[in-house]
């Protein structure tokens, strides 16, 4: 920044302190980092013929060792930088809540990157423009949603290049990158490019053109690239192909929500203390204080005949019980009274320190579901008869309108697949996360719509894990043409 700027005030011929002083700030909270980026700045002034006290006072203007999230930061009409990606359990909480206090993008669970977007986005200009290489998962995100709803109300994603997989640093970065471009001025569409693993220098002409409105899509290889909707709001924006979001906008102008056909999900049971609430042992305490539970990590390692239970500390009635009642439960919670009394949920509730977490929903014992695991590459829902409750690495699904065998079906097709991956956060590897938050964005055919044939190839194709046979049969389902392998 030092050199472009030195060279074009040379040109004009305003290479003066005057010029100079209110050009650039920047920011660090590292001490070492700071002297020698002031290092850096003097010896680019000194070559440019200032004298050694001019370029020291300049650099020590330009650049400032202090917290940009908490600094007066002037306004300007270019912000740049790759914010640090801290996830928020890894803040300080007493740094946590001083950001929450004074940024209102931030949250006590809000990742430290989100503080950055509001405080550059706030200094800009009129006329400015910000531009982060960053984690774009704001976009889609719980924690997201105030951000979101501020940059829809005074500014639009003008640009916007998902890297996710592609190594887009000099250095190894386990990181999944976006380059955002933003500026002031709400309601424009955003050029959305998706980069393919195998996206690299060689690419980068081709999309830079398209960017820029100077070329075509026709010359652009490792890369999809269209146009979406402008924010709007708190609510997510989906991030796919333009062809393919058209197909899935489509489906949603028809087909109602899965909450709204019938169909009702959740998060299996979270203790707040596995260590001491399951175990493996069936005789621990009174048989009826245990309750099987499921476990996904389990299932998916093979290890289908390992049998845990939850130490249930709670009545049918969602009351606790009373531990005199059940002496062998209440000498077992009394040996750990001390490591349960340490948790939040007990110091909020001393009267009640033994309660889990979460209270269990004693209804869903017993009834068919289907479940997911919270991270997938592909969406592979399995069967359960109701008789072991899911954990806390899972999420549910029931229905008292669709078999769940053949909702299944429908749920194992890439149509359905294509909403969690358009509307949800993606892990390395372009694993999928199939929490609540994305399934409900999911739209399918109400049950009383799809005739009987379809339901039962749902059925089977699911039994089968047949891919093939589940999309062909949800094509049918939704009204669409088959396909074929």
């Amino acid at each position: 920044m030092t050199e472009r700027l030195c060279e074009s005030a040379s040109r004009e011929g305003r290479l003066s302190i005057g010029t100079l002083e209110g050009c650039i700030r920047a920011y660090d909270l590292d001490p070492v980092s700071v002297d020698k980026s002031r290092r850096a700045v003097r010896d680019v002034l000194e070559g440019y013929g200032l004298a050694s006290e001019q370029s020291k006072g300049l650099a020590d203007v330009w650049v400032s060792e202090g917290d940009f999230l908490l600094s007066d930061a002037p306004s300007a009409r270019w912000v740049v930088g790759n914010p640090p990606y801290v996830r928020a359990t890894l803040i300080p909480k007493e740094r946590r809540e001083l950001y929450a206090q004074r940024l209102s993008c931030c949250t006590m669970g809000s990742d430290l990157y989100v503080g950055f977007f509001e405080k550059g986005l706030s200094a800009l200009t009129e006329d400015g423009s910000l531009c982060f290489i960053c984690a774009d998962r704001w976009l889609q995100n719980r924690y997201g949603s105030r951000l979101r709803s501020f940059v829809s109300k005074g500014f639009s994603l003008d640009a916007h290049v998902r890297m996710h997989g592609v190594d887009a640093f000099e250095d190894e970065v386990a990181a999944y990158p976006a380059i955002s471009l933003l500026k002031r001025g709400a309601g424009r569409a955003i050029r959305y490019m998706d980069c393919e693993a195998q996206f690299s220098r060689d690419d980068t002409s081709a999309a830079k053109a398209w960017l820029l409105g100077e070329g075509g899509l026709a010359g652009l290889t490792n890369a999809s690239a269209g146009t979406l909707p402008p924010l709007s709001g708190a609510s997510s924006i989906p991030l796919a192909p333009p062809e393919r979001l058209k197909v899935l906008d489509d489906l949603a102008s028809k087909f109602p929500t899965l909450e709204d056909a019938g169909i009702r999900l959740g998060i299996g049971i979270a203790s707040g203390c596995d260590e001491v609430y399951i175990t493996e042992d069936p005789n621990l305490v009174e048989h009826d204080r245990m309750m099987p539970l499921f476990f996904m990590r389990d299932w998916r390692a093979g290890r289908r005949d390992v049998k845990k239970c939850l130490v249930n500390p709670w009545n049918d009635d969602g009351t606790l019980v009373d531990l005199d009642d059940f002496p062998r439960l209440k000498r077992y919670f009394e040996e750990n009274e001390e490591r349960l009394r340490h948790r939040r949920v007990a110091r909020d509730h001393p009267d009640s320190w033994y309660r889990t977490l979460d209270k269990p929903d004693h209804n869903l014992l017993g009834k068919e579901m289907l479940l997911f695991p919270d991270m997938a590459a592909k969406s592979d829902p399995v069967y359960s008869d109701g008789s072991r409750y899911p954990h806390h690495n899972c999420y549910w699904m029931t229905s008292t309108e669709w078999d769940v065998r053949a909702l299944g079906g429908l749920m194992m097709s890439d149509l359905v697949e294509g909403y969690v991956d358009a509307f949800g956060v993606k892990m390395r590897g372009s694993t999928l996360r199939f929490q609540a938050q994305y399934l409900r964005m999911v739209h399918i055919p109400r049950a009383d719509e799809v005739d009987d044939d379809t339901k039962h190839e749902l059925t089977e194709a699911f039994a089968a894990g047949d891919r093939v046979r589940a999309n062909n049969a949800s094509r049918r389902a939704y009204g669409l043409g088959a396909i074929h392998a």
